[in-house]
């Protein structure tokens, strides 16, 4: 069960704690959010803007998604938090088999890691705004902060297209016929593709009803880029995920 309060009240509470972007659908704060979900496990939702100083305060993170349980330590990497999940609701979100954990885990970093999909997407968008002078892609202010968090150069964006080829390329041979990553009903490997692929498909304003229109436009030079190369079986395992399994509209 999400819920979605205001820092005041994450910060006393107990239990499962999510800080997750406000602005944009973020592939990596929208498959924290799915990942619970999916473990139909009570997490408290705390809506970040970017740069809030009670939110640095409280999580000493100043980047999205932190996930906070009783009283850990903060978790800011995709692999902490789906280990997290997997930890309260075993077999719920990555199989218990170890074989299996390990190919559902190799899996999400092929898609969440560094260079990974969501990276090369991310990346994307921000070569946009450098090569359009602003005019495509994330705002300059937006596009200039991120690309030193992505080690983005004009160098690297040469090759963006190749890598999230071959990333759509193994994961959909992974998936083969299957309905599911993880068969009969879905893994955390379903979560992170359905939203991982966001920024890969054209979103509309129902689709996300809360994502301001410049964030929109950046969003979609992803989708040019991007957004013929994804093979259908995927986008197939994206609808289901959202029909069945994920909250729609997206909610941020």
């Amino acid at each position: 069960m999400i819920e979605f309060v205001d820092t005041a009240v994450a910060r006393e509470a107990s239990g499962t704690r999510l800080v997750a972007s406000a602005v944009v659908p973020s592939p990596w704060s929208e498959a924290a959010k799915g990942v619970f979900r999916l473990a139909d496990l009570p997490v408290l939702v705390v809506r970040a803007a970017p740069r809030d100083k009670e939110l640095l305060a409280w999580t000493g993170v100043d980047n999205v998604p932190v996930v906070l349980h009783d009283r850990e330590p903060a978790r800011t990497c995709w692999s902490q938090i789906v280990g997290l999940a997997a930890r309260l609701a075993p077999g719920a979100v990555v199989p218990v088999d170890p074989a299996e954990r390990a190919e559902a885990m190799g899996l999400l970093e092929l898609i969440a890691g560094e260079q990974g999909l969501g990276w090369n997407g991310r990346l994307a968008m921000i070569d946009a705004s450098v090569t359009s002078n602003g005019e495509r892609g994330f705002p300059p202010q937006v596009a200039g902060y991120l690309a030193k968090r992505y080690g983005y150069t004009p160098a690297i964006a040469e090759h963006l297209r190749a890598r999230v080829m071959g990333q759509l390329a193994t994961l959909a041979a992974r998936l083969g016929a299957r309905a599911y990553f993880g068969g009969e009903r879905p893994n955390a490997v379903d979560v992170y593709t359905a939203t991982f692929l966001t920024p890969l498909v054209p979103l509309s304003e129902s689709d996300c009803p809360r994502l301001v229109p410049p964030l929109r436009a950046a969003f979609a030079t992803a989708a040019e880029a991007f957004g013929a190369l994804v093979p259908a079986p995927l986008l197939a395992v994206r609808a289901r995920m959202f029909e069945q399994h994920l909250a729609y509209p997206i909610e941020i």
